[in-house]
């Protein structure tokens, strides 16, 4: 085996290190699998090109844009598996991957043309070779940021996600574009001016790629600025609904106190003219109406009144609630606050369990003050079949508009400073939050 021929493949080869860095670099938050055994894979699969591909080309003479193109091959299914990202936007990773570093390879050939010259081998020679990885290297470089940063923004925003099947077609053409574009031989970038001019107009594709990912980036931004915006107008909305119809039923809480009031005048009278039988009959309806009156579940009025009414909500549908609320008259947040999240979080609650059959129509509800500045809550219920949170830690549906109480839930909580958790665990599905008083 000659060794020199094994090495200069091996530095070609190395080429693909940059290639790999360059399209793991935006979707490395998204893996599905351990760091530990990504590292793993990286170093047997790239081992096995760089190395195992060195010595190939050198005894068959192959060359070793054969070995990179077979690499690809068996890459890109291991990328898919290894990536939590739509297979659209891991082909334009890959393909931006592979535009960037067919770019290097193909500047290299025009720079080191007068070298290269007379060499006879399907092969750089070691200091093309070193060159050719130094210029991917450098590509990489003038990358990063925004492969680190911006891409894994891009990659997120939502809105974007139905044109990336017509996104990774650009650096697919432009991949294809540069590696057509690169020279059979070293001879043929020699006549007239030729070489000149494309070492100067090929950096136009590097920077024209990058300039046009960060005019999408920005693009993006605005796009996200302005669903936020409207979704925080919607979230408002919704707050301000769960506040009013509070206000109608403490409202209603009052007449009934009042009229409460007035029967005691009644009775009052009855008595002293020791009227007893129509005392009774008068007293029979409201009897009754106690029965079915308003019943305390916690000290604090307003969220009493909610509780209340959405404890006769859940009646209505056969479905029980557990209430446990441990809070005083005052509460370490905004009443109003406080009477939409509990609002959103038992009317999704009693929707759910409202599903099932049995034991099941049930939902939990615990809610408690700790060291007077932090508000706890916890609304777990009952739920069948398959529930799956996304990369946010909200449940995933078809419908477009669900979900929309729980980011208004999450929306209150982090005006609080507070955190909230979603679990689904053996059938249960819990909300979880905690929420600090303002200073």
């Amino acid at each position: 085996m000659n060794t020199s021929l094994s090495l200069r493949y091996f530095i070609e080869l190395c080429m693909i290190l940059p290639a790999t860095a360059i399209s793991i670099l935006p979707v490395y938050y998204s893996r599905k699998i351990r760091k530990s055994l990504l590292f793993v894979m990286l170093v047997i699969m790239l081992t096995a090109v760089t190395a195992g591909g060195a010595v190939l080309c050198a005894m068959f003479g192959i060359r070793s844009n054969t070995v990179v193109f077979l690499s690809m091959i068996v890459f890109f299914p291991a990328y898919h598996f290894c990536f939590d990202v739509s297979l659209p936007k891991k082909i334009f990773c890959f393909a931006n991957a592979t535009m960037l570093c067919g770019f290097a390879t193909t500047y290299t050939t025009f720079l080191t043309a007068p070298d290269e010259i007379g060499n006879t081998d399907a092969v750089y020679k070691v200091s093309s070779g070193l060159i050719c990885l130094g210029a991917a290297l450098f590509v990489c470089l003038i990358f990063a940021r925004t492969l680190l940063v911006k891409f894994p923004e891009l990659l997120e925003t939502e809105s974007l996600d139905s044109v990336w099947k017509v996104l990774m077609l650009a650096p697919i053409i432009t991949a294809l574009a540069v590696i057509w574009m690169k020279p059979v031989s070293a001879e043929n970038v020699m006549t007239g001016r030729l070489r000149q001019i494309c070492i100067v107009i090929l950096w136009a594709i590097p920077l024209i790629a990058l300039f046009l990912y960060h005019i999408f980036w920005w693009l993006s931004k605005k796009i996200t600025e302005t669903a936020q915006l409207q979704q925080s107008y919607d979230l408002l909305q919704m707050e301000e609904k769960q506040y009013q119809k509070t206000l109608r039923y403490l409202h209603e809480t009052s007449n009934a106190r009042h009229d409460f009031r007035q029967h005691i005048h009644v009775i009052e009278e009855y008595l002293q003219a020791g009227e007893y039988d129509k005392l009774k009959e008068y007293i029979a309806p409201i009897s009754d109406s106690i029965n079915h009156s308003h019943k305390v579940i916690c000290k604090n009025q307003a969220l009493d009144a909610i509780a209340n009414h959405y404890d006769e909500v859940a009646k209505s549908q056969e479905v029980t609630i557990y209430w446990n609320i441990k809070v005083g008259e005052t509460l370490p947040i905004k009443e109003s606050d406080m009477c939409a999240v509990i609002g959103n979080l038992i009317e999704n609650s009693v929707i759910a369990a409202n599903s099932l059959t049995g034991d099941d129509r049930l939902v939990n509800v615990r809610i408690g003050i700790l060291q007077e500045e932090t508000l706890v809550i916890s609304v777990d219920n009952p739920y069948r079949g398959t529930l799956t949170l996304d990369k946010n830690g909200m449940p995933m549906s078809g419908r477009p508009d669900h979900g929309i109480g729980l980011r208004s839930v999450r929306n209150i909580v982090e005006r609080y400073k507070g955190s909230m958790e979603i679990e689904t665990h053996n059938g249960i599905f819990n909300v979880s939050i905690l929420m600090y008083k303002l200073e």
